[in-house]
């Protein structure tokens, strides 16, 4: 049994470390619901806003994959960006795929979405600039 003057063991580092994620994962998510609502997106709405780059066209497919989404869910989640027109669909060389692209609208939209996703992120709160450096030099290391 741990006391306070003990470390913990492994196990229970580790342990600790898990439901900790969990519970960071939990607050994160509920941050990104709040968020994406003052844009009224569904979370697959503001995935593809996310994965499409200004200037840039993907095929539908590559949007799919990027976002980690069925094929066919894709193309509902862009006919709905389409029709607020944030993306457009276009013709590639090969007439049976279909490319999407962000729109001047989808553009900016994306950008304030982005920047609204910064403020009071939960994985930064209290944190100082030194430990947030330190923290992503450690995300990078896990996701890497």
């Amino acid at each position: 049994m741990s006391t306070a003057e003990e470390p913990p063991v492994e196990s229970e580092v580790d342990q600790e470390i898990v439901a900790r994620t969990w519970g960071l994962v939990g607050r994160i998510w509920e941050h990104y619901g709040a968020r994406v609502a003052e844009f009224g997106l569904s979370g697959p709405e503001a995935k593809a806003l996310a994965a499409l780059r200004p200037g840039e066209s993907l095929t539908m497919r590559q949007l799919a994959a990027s976002t980690h989404a069925n094929p066919s869910n894709v193309t509902v989640v862009v006919a709905r960006l389409e029709a607020r027109g944030l993306v457009r669909r276009h013709g590639t060389e090969d007439r049976r795929v279909k490319g999407v692209e962000l729109t001047p609208a989808g553009v900016a939209q994306r950008a304030h979405l982005e920047e609204r996703m910064g403020v009071e992120h939960p994985a930064l709160r209290g944190l100082d600039r030194l430990q947030c450096r330190q923290l992503l030099e450690i995300l990078r290391r896990l996701t890497d």
